[in-house]
């Protein structure tokens, strides 16, 4: 009876060492061919085992498939940054060549003057790009700092005021400072660019009744908000603006960069504030940023 016994147990045992073997063996197999481990045995251990291993294969997968769309990513922007410095590079090139076979003292003078737009354009160019490499950067660290934002929102409005008023804005500041936490020369490029967003983007005209309007409210956070007409995005998602050298004129034909709100965006991030509104209505394109306030008496 106990010699049956043994036998028995015996049996039970090889049994059970084949059926693990053959688990290990199909598992190798899985892992060999890449695919998600399937379990035939009911063994917690197993199954905690495959769990973690599908789940790291799913990580690793994850991983790779963000390492292609990076390096998709890293060609587009190479090729548009290309293509915004090359624009501007012909243009002076073909004008140099047009100034030196000019002898019209008029002529020379129209050219140099287009030449010099053209340069500050580039110089422009390469201080966005320059900002670019900067808020993409880890290591980028703002120094926070109490400051008054209408004033800011002010010297920008004087700076751009040869720009704006072929657009008659309608401006509403405060009388008195508006106190926030941020950082001067990130509030000061965020103002501008939206302030050149919407004259590059606007269709109003002086005598129009759709104009620009700026204007600042005090609330929780204090709030800019701008709006102008457009007719160019019409059928868009107007979040695409976001996005990093996203440009309605595929052909980027127009000078511009794609750039202007997604740094916007990433400036606000850095700073505590955020985009509060972004919608575009009867061709009329609103942005509202906030900026988060400094509760203090004002000195």
């Amino acid at each position: 009876m106990i010699c049956l016994l043994l036998i028995f147990l015996n049996l039970i045992l090889a049994f059970s060492l084949f059926s693990w073997k053959q688990q290990v063996i199909e598992i190798t197999r899985q892992l060999t061919e890449n695919k998600k481990l399937r379990i035939s045995l009911s063994n917690p251990y197993l199954e905690k085992l495959a769990g973690a291993v599908n789940e790291k294969n799913n990580l690793e997968q994850r991983e790779k498939i963000q390492i292609i769309q990076e390096k998709e990513q890293l060609k587009q922007s190479i090729a548009n940054i290309s293509h915004d410095l090359r624009t501007p590079l012909t243009s002076i090139q073909g004008y140099l060549t047009l100034l030196k076979n000019c002898n019209s003292k008029e002529e020379q003078e129209n050219y140099i003057a287009i030449i010099q737009a053209k340069s500050d354009y580039l110089t422009e160019l390469l201080q966005i790009f320059y900002d670019l490499s900067l808020i993409d950067s880890d290591t980028y660290i703002l120094e926070i700092e109490k400051l008054d934002i209408n004033r800011i929102v002010t010297d920008c409005l004087i700076e751009k005021y040869n720009e704006l008023k072929g657009f008659a804005p309608i401006i509403k500041t405060q009388n008195a400072p508006v106190w926030i936490m941020g950082n001067t020369t990130a509030c000061k490029r965020i103002i501008e660019n939206l302030i050149t967003n919407a004259i590059r983007h606007s269709n109003a005209m002086i005598n129009s009744e759709n104009k620009v309007e700026i204007d600042i409210e005090i609330g929780a956070d204090a709030v800019f908000t701008i709006r102008n007409e457009t007719s160019e995005l019409k059928n868009i998602d107007v979040n695409m603006l976001l996005q990093k050298f996203y440009t309605v004129d595929t052909s980027r034909s127009n000078g511009n960069t794609g750039l202007g709100l997604y740094i916007v965006k990433e400036l606000l991030n850095r700073i505590e504030g955020g985009i509060k509104e972004l919608y575009c209505e009867n061709n009329r394109l609103t942005v509202s940023v906030y900026f988060k306030s400094a509760f203090c008496e004002s000195e």
